[in-house]
């Protein structure tokens, strides 16, 4: 997964842009690292036939608080911001896993996310990892569904058009369908229908992720997307 590798996995898969984050773990991020960052990109994608953007993903911690400062965030073409890195210890947590309670907090989580005012898009909403969750992926994906039809649908519908009118973005993330939580698809389909700009992003942590599978891009045609329906960084050229 080093960077010359990705360009040429993404333009082997037909990509001409493609946007490259990495997790934000910690505050020591600086403007030197970030020049740094820009230099790498520069230099891979030299004489190359794909524009790339260079991003960051975020975490929310809690209402107000994310992992990112405003002036490193400043730095990066878009910012990522994650609602449910539950894996890390100083993120708010569902009190218990009863569905009732963690569509409550998962929806908490993602207005936390949207109205924070260094987010671009917000990642991977709704869609419970096994990886995080550690029970069984059956279980996870009933629990999931759960969930998803216990959010306040009202609730959800304000956040997104909240969204809308800034002009944010919620990450189409193909996972959803690998975790057998097909039921997220009723979110996405809501994002359309209100107006948000969908982003795809298949957070690929290997090469043979960067293509998308004949699944995702099934449903991501399934939802009628035009050019004018998807995000892309804003250009300072």
């Amino acid at each position: 997964m080093v960077l010359a590798s990705i360009l040429d996995a993404a333009e082997k898969a037909g990509y001409d842009r493609i946007g490259i984050s990495d997790h934000c773990y910690s505050f020591d991020l600086n403007s030197e690292r970030i020049k740094e960052l820009r230099a790498e990109v520069a230099a891979a994608s030299k004489e190359r036939n794909i524009r790339v953007y260079l991003g960051i993903e975020a975490y929310v911690i809690r209402h107000h608080l994310a992992s990112v400062s405003h002036q490193i965030a400043a730095l990066f073409d878009f910012v990522l911001v994650a609602p449910n890195h539950y894996h890390i210890r100083s993120v708010a947590k569902p009190v218990r896993m009863d569905a009732r309670i963690l569509a409550d907090h998962e929806l908490y989580m993602f207005e936390a996310a949207a109205n924070h005012p260094v987010t671009d898009v917000v990642a991977h909403p709704f869609i419970l990892s096994p990886r995080i969750f550690r029970i069984a992926a059956e279980r996870l994906a009933q629990l999931s569904q759960d969930v998803m039809a216990s959010v306040d649908e009202k609730r959800l519908a304000l956040c997104l058009d909240r969204m809308r009118e800034r002009g944010l973005a919620v990450e189409l993330n193909p996972k959803f369908l690998a975790f057998d939580q097909e039921h997220v698809e009723w979110f996405y389909r809501l994002c359309v229908e209100r107006g948000v700009l969908l982003s795809v992003g298949n957070d690929a942590h290997s090469l043979d992720d960067i293509p998308l599978s004949d699944d995702a891009q099934g449903f991501i045609d399934s939802l009628g997307l035009t050019e004018a329906g998807l995000w892309h960084p804003l250009s300072f050229d």
